[in-house]
């Protein structure tokens, strides 16, 4: 009696974790390059769920990699470093593909959480504090998405 139950609890497990992954969408990941200055390696956030989890709770971001949230119009969005580790540079992007505004060493909340905003983007892309400085990005650079 004692197999017969195990064996019934053993194919149950399977199946549920059988259907939690394929529930998983696999994170996306593409080249982007601003201009001929910089390409990283970015995880696309394109769904409510990505866009709310984001880059918080990881301990890092290697130089090369990024995320790149895409809205489906161009639009006003707010981002905020709730449960962040590290700071960030975050870079709006318009519907032409050029940068329209750069919020730079955007830091984790302490006590308090603020808000960045973004006006009229399509994109904005997240990539470790101090890089959009290093490599020079500046309003008007274009955002190359490569396949």
């Amino acid at each position: 009696m004692k197999k017969k139950v195990y064996f019934v609890f053993g194919i149950i497990f399977i199946l549920v974790v059988i259907f939690l992954i394929v529930q998983i969408k696999p994170l996306q990941k593409k080249e982007v390059c601003i201009e001929n200055k910089k390409c990283f390696e970015v995880e696309i956030a394109d769904t409510s769920e990505l866009m709310s989890k984001g880059l918080s709770r990881r301990d890092f971001l290697d130089e090369n990699k990024g995320m790149l949230f895409i809205f489906e119009s161009l639009s006003s969005s707010n981002f905020w470093m709730k449960d962040m580790r590290f700071s960030l540079d975050m870079i709006g992007i318009n519907d032409k593909k050029e940068i329209t505004q750069i919020i730079k060493n955007a830091k984790p909340c302490e006590e308090e959480c603020p808000i960045f905003y973004f006006n009229k983007t399509k994109y904005v892309l997240e990539i470790s504090s101090g890089l959009s400085e290093k490599y020079g990005f500046e309003k008007g650079d274009e955002l190359i998405l490569k396949v």
